[in-house]
């Protein structure tokens, strides 16, 4: 009994001793402690890690499950300037040139509460506006993120303009009424209103800073003679005058903190403000039908909508950018313009991408599902 126990003892202790001794035996915790060569690939490698052996990140963000984009609609400004800065213009009209699985959103603000509900969602908004959405985030476009300095030096790529346009005093056919709108669009360059614009997220170009204040202007312009602003003394005629606001969703809330500031400036004989934002599209066509005074677009007006109105009024209030967002939840970071494209674009359902895009174009296979971007 004795050499039977001592044998057990031995062999135990032998088994020991080689574990001790093996090198090997603690190999997938030493290779887990390996220092990363940068911040930003060791969030990436730890994603991918988690994506490919589980499907599942800490946060509990599964990237097995498929990826859901949302555009917006034809008329909006927002999706002509992301369709055309990720390199598919054409896609900014044609809905048939998308994915089938994609969801449309009727507002920037809409696709931002869309984006919030939807962990596995993608979508793009106004950068001036993503930080009133708290369970979203912008992520960075070929490894650059939206910012005043990146939209100034031209280095983030999906950037646009914020515009505006008014129609003729002969269309308006109403001197008040044309004084009033005039004092709008001045107010929104002194400034005063470039303060409320900054406020709202919008970035003004080093070379269109104001130089004077609302105090200033309303010394000299003919527009404030006529309104009694000069003076001090508004005239009674203005109380309760009406000046519409149309167009793109993407410059409501600038525009409604801009009316709101604007009116009080006349005190107790104040203009009413209405605002009827429908998309950047509406903005002419409401000015031509009557129904709008002053119209906005988050893009360029077409040469189209100049040609058909020379004497109509076209300027610009501020840049913005166009940001890429997702779910808070979600763990990406950094996406490409080409992996845009291929989350959006129907690539299979194209017999011949150049001819559609250009000749520049570049088609990869349709992008299904976040594991194929987190990895």
């Amino acid at each position: 009994m004795k050499k039977f126990i001592l044998s057990v003892l031995s062999v135990a202790a032998a088994s020991l001793t080689m574990f001790a001794c093996n090198p090997a035996a603690d190999s997938s915790s030493q290779g887990s402690s390996e220092t990363p060569a940068s911040s930003a690939d060791s969030s990436n490698a730890a994603s991918s890690s988690v994506a490919s052996s589980t499907g599942t990140s800490a946060s509990g963000f599964d990237a097995t499950k498929k990826i859901t984009p949302y555009t917006r609609d034809t008329t909006s400004g927002t999706r002509d300037g992301f369709m055309t800065k990720i390199g598919v213009e054409k896609a900014k009209s044609n809905d048939k040139l998308l994915v089938s699985n994609v969801a449309q959103a009727t507002s920037n603000g809409d696709m931002m509460t869309k984006i919030a509900a939807d962990e596995y969602g993608i979508g793009y908004a106004s950068f001036s506006e993503i930080d009133t959405q708290p369970k979203i985030k912008g992520i960075k476009v070929n490894g650059v993120a939206a910012s005043e300095e990146t939209v100034k030096d031209g280095t983030y790529a999906l950037q646009r303009s914020f515009n505006y346009v008014i129609p003729s005093a002969a269309k308006t056919n109403n001197a008040i009424k044309y004084a009033l709108i005039e004092s709008y669009v001045a107010f929104m360059n002194t400034t005063d209103g470039q303060d409320i614009v900054v406020d709202k997220g919008g970035i003004i170009a080093d070379a269109n800073v104001a130089q004077q204040s609302w105090d200033d202007v309303i010394k000299t312009a003919d527009w404030a003679k006529t309104l009694g602003l000069d003076t001090g003394n508004v005239k009674a005629e203005v109380k309760g005058v009406a000046v519409n606001f149309v167009g793109s969703t993407s410059v409501e809330d600038m525009s409604k903190a801009l009316s709101d500031a604007w009116t009080a400036k006349f005190g107790a004989n104040a203009p009413v403000a209405n605002h009827n934002h429908t998309g950047s599209g509406d903005a002419v066509k409401k000015l031509a039908d009557g129904s709008g005074d002053i119209g906005f677009a988050s893009r360029t007006f077409t040469d189209a909508e100049k040609s058909a109105h020379t004497d109509w009024t076209f300027g610009t209030i501020c840049l913005d950018a166009i940001s890429v967002i997702v779910s808070k939840e979600n763990p990406l970071e950094n996406i490409t313009a080409q992996q845009l494209r291929d989350i959006y674009i129907n690539q299979e359902s194209l017999t011949d991408s150049k001819t559609v895009f250009g000749t520049d174009y570049s088609a990869e296979k349709t992008l299904t599902t976040w594991s194929e971007l987190i990895k």
